[in-house]
């Protein structure tokens, strides 16, 4: 038994997601930030209230509750394809989320293709049931397909205009980095153990998990169009083209397209010299007003 069209629609929930102060500000240390986002990293700097970053999102009201109601596929042959978050309102440092998952598109690519799985979280304030955050999650189950459903329609991409980036952030990744990021939930192996990378998943060794990669990418958007401002990045959407590995330096290259808006990729290189490969692409992202975000 593969994919079950049956469970297309199928709704998980609410479910209350609780966090702390230490839970943001351990996903802030996992993304890379530092000594130099103090308002990231700490709770009690002088004058400086902690904040959080939007893309903790992913973590507390991603829709992955639904997903073991799929069917019964190869999970060993799952990827992450894509990932989009909205923030309506800024997440606190600590707090509580009502989340809803739902299996919301299911896209059949024909026998021996992929099978398309989208899950929609919905993370809503428990008490007054306005939706803060959603995130939409695109997995791939590869050779999952034929099973009777539609192939469905890829999203357009926005291309990338035709001249030399408006910034760029670059960010050196290091061997503690996915060791760091998987206290904030995601312990799979893959990231952490050399044995199971090279035996089990065919890679040289344990890969960055890409929703940290996510994370990056979404710090480099908040410094680039949302001013350094983590309350005001309101969206953030990527496609995941290749793994990344500790020690490479990512350079995420942002093209402004309009006011508040963007499209970006992130690019990977190793320290031998060589030529960077896309880790993120088809990225876009927008910001609140600098006034501050509206609900």
């Amino acid at each position: 038994m593969g994919i079950e069209l049956k469970s297309l629609g199928v709704t998980v929930g609410p479910k209350v997601v609780s966090w702390t102060d230490r839970d943001t500000l351990l996903y802030a240390l996992g993304v890379g930030a530092g000594a130099d986002d103090l308002a990231l990293t700490t709770e009690n700097s002088h004058d400086l209230p902690q904040k959080v970053l939007p893309t903790f999102g992913v973590i507390v009201a991603a829709g992955f509750e639904a997903l073991p109601l799929v069917g019964r596929p190869n999970w060993g042959r799952l990827l992450h394809g894509a990932q989009e978050i909205r923030v309506c309102r800024p997440l606190v440092p600590a707090g509580s989320l009502a989340v809803t998952s739902r299996i919301g598109e299911i896209r059949d690519k024909g026998p021996g293709k992929n099978a398309v799985v989208v899950l929609l979280g919905t993370g809503a304030d428990p008490e007054s049931g306005e939706t803060l955050v959603t995130t939409r999650t695109t997995l791939v189950f590869r050779g999952e397909g034929g099973f009777g459903g539609s192939p469905g329609e890829k999203p357009e991409p926005q291309p990338v205009p035709d001249r030399e980036p408006d910034a760029q952030v670059v960010f050196a990744t290091d061997e503690r980095l996915p060791l760091i990021y998987r206290l904030s939930g995601d312990r799979n192996p893959l990231h952490s153990d050399p044995w199971f990378a090279r035996e089990r998943a065919g890679f040289p060794q344990p890969i960055i998990h890409g929703l940290c990669v996510y994370g990056i990418a979404g710090r480099a958007l908040v410094s680039v169009l949302g001013d350094g401002d983590p309350d005001r990045l309101s969206s953030l959407s990527v496609r995941f083209t290749s793994p990344t590995f500790p020690g490479e330096t990512l350079t995420t290259s942002v093209w402004r397209t309009d006011e508040g808006s963007a499209v970006f990729r992130t690019e990977a290189a190793g320290p031998d010299g060589s030529a960077p490969r896309a880790v993120l692409d088809e990225g876009r992202a927008t910001c609140h007003p600098a006034q501050g975000p509206t609900s």
